[in-house]
């Protein structure tokens, strides 16, 4: 919901006639707001503490990062073939008989012949496998981090969806037991048929969101098991209090330095060029020298050879464009990925700072304010200073105010939940080092 939005609620709510109601809404718009600690809580570092150790157990065992590990393992493997050297000796075995009369001549030679690595091709290959290999290590710390962000959002979801669920019974159970009371009422004769049919309905609505906000719940559940890749009924939980973020104080240039898509595209560059290298090399012939030794009848035979490939009807210059084409390709690449993720990075502090400003102004009135409003609209009903169709538009604004706090908290989780994993922060914030009200540069 968009901030404009979620105002025009909140000042539709106010032109009701519930005086504690409005009262509320005139400290929240004036912007009240609660100071945050400076440190932590135990129960939100216990909370941390789970966190971190409910994902360490998912990395151990999550399919993707299996694969991810085996991609690494062969990343690593052919930068070991790359360091090998590129040619093998050549044995080589020669017989010969000339003439099949009384004239026949025999010739036996035994030759070794080996092509020399004339230009050090390998070093270039092996620098391509290297560089591949990081950029390989860079890509899983990527995938790993988007893994990461998904857990939690969909953690955050569900944490949602089970405080929905609560809020929702709660409001069937108090309209249980208003619905209960209204029948003694009617049958006092204090409040009339009409009155008591709109409770049944306002009964049964409350009953049927309920009854969504299970399914609701049961859809995120599943959802969760299907990123986890883990199912189990006890999910951890998520800490009270989140850290404050000063957008302006955030050293972005580092951040993005230390990104893992940002030493990923550097790497491209590194590949490419080493690339280009290798095929400037490639276009140079190599040169293989052998030596052989034999007998020709009574006589011993010694031989040296020398061969070169004439690259003439291939000269190899279209891999050298290539190779170059692929080079400007990567650079470009890297400047736009670095634009892009500078521009995410200020936009997700900034959005997440928005978010908290609004939730710290919120939360100071928030619960036991909209409770103290609901039971104070009961007695004033019981009371018969209430109609019920008042009663029951000014309950059902209460309602909406509180499904806005839980939107407004999800939101909050989701925006810092993007923060974490645009900035590549999330082990920082599991081991407690962003709990700070100001972010560390």
């Amino acid at each position: 919901m968009q901030a404009t939005t979620f105002f025009q609620r909140l000042i539709y709510i106010g032109h009701f006639r519930g005086v504690m109601l409005i009262m509320s809404l005139i400290l929240f718009l004036s912007g009240a707001s609660a100071t945050a600690e400076d440190s932590i809580s135990i129960e939100d570092l216990e909370t941390l503490n789970n966190l971190s150790a409910f994902i360490t157990e998912l990395e151990n065992k999550h399919p993707q990062l299996k694969i991810s590990k085996a991609e690494m393992e062969a990343a690593e493997a052919r930068t070991r073939a790359a360091s090998r050297p590129l040619y093998n000796p050549e044995l080589e075995l020669d017989a010969e008989r000339i003439g099949f009369n009384g004239n026949k001549v025999d010739t036996v030679t035994v030759g070794v012949s080996q092509t020399i690595d004339w230009y050090d091709k390998r070093a270039a290959r092996e620098a391509i496998a290297y560089a591949d290999q990081q950029l390989n290590l860079y890509d899983q710390e990527a995938i790993r981090q988007q893994l990461i962000a998904d857990i939690f959002l969909s953690l955050a979801n569900y944490q949602a969806q089970r405080e929905i669920l609560s809020a929702n019974k709660n409001r069937l159970t108090l309209m249980n037991q208003v619905l209960e009371q209204a029948q003694l009422l009617y049958q006092a004769g204090d409040i009339s048929k009409l009155d008591l049919e709109q409770l049944r309905l306002t009964q049964s609505q409350a009953q049927l969101i309920h009854d969504q906000a299970v399914t609701q719940l049961a859809i995120s559940r599943q959802n969760l098991v299907t990123v986890t890749g883990s199912s189990q009924n006890n999910w951890p939980a998520l800490p009270d209090e989140l850290p404050m973020l000063e957008s302006n104080k955030i050293d972005y240039g580092k951040i993005l330095t230390e990104l893992p898509a940002y030493k990923s595209t550097l790497a491209r560059i590194t590949v490419a060029s080493n690339t280009m290298q290798l095929r400037a090399l490639e276009k140079k012939a190599d040169p293989t020298f052998g030596f052989r030794v034999g007998d020709e009848e009574s006589d011993t035979v010694v031989g040296l050879t020398l061969s070169i490939p004439l690259n003439i009807r291939n000269n190899f210059q279209a891999e050298v464009d290539e190779a170059d084409a692929n080079i400007r390709a990567s650079r470009s690449s890297f400047k736009n990925t670095e634009h892009q993720y500078r521009t995410r990075l200020k936009s997700a502090a900034t959005a997440y700072e928005l978010n908290y400003a609004a939730w710290q102004s919120w939360q100071t009135i928030a619960t036991s304010s909209l409770q103290k409003q609901s039971s104070l609209l009961l007695r004033l009903w019981k009371a018969g200073e209430l109609s019920t169709s008042d009663y029951l538009l000014q309950l059902n604004q209460i309602r909406e105010a509180e499904m806005n706090n839980v939107e407004l908290k999800g939101n909050l989780w989701t925006s810092w939940f993007n923060w974490l994993a645009i900035s590549n922060q999330f082990q920082k914030w599991l081991d407690g080092s962003l709990i700070s009200k100001r972010f560390e540069k």
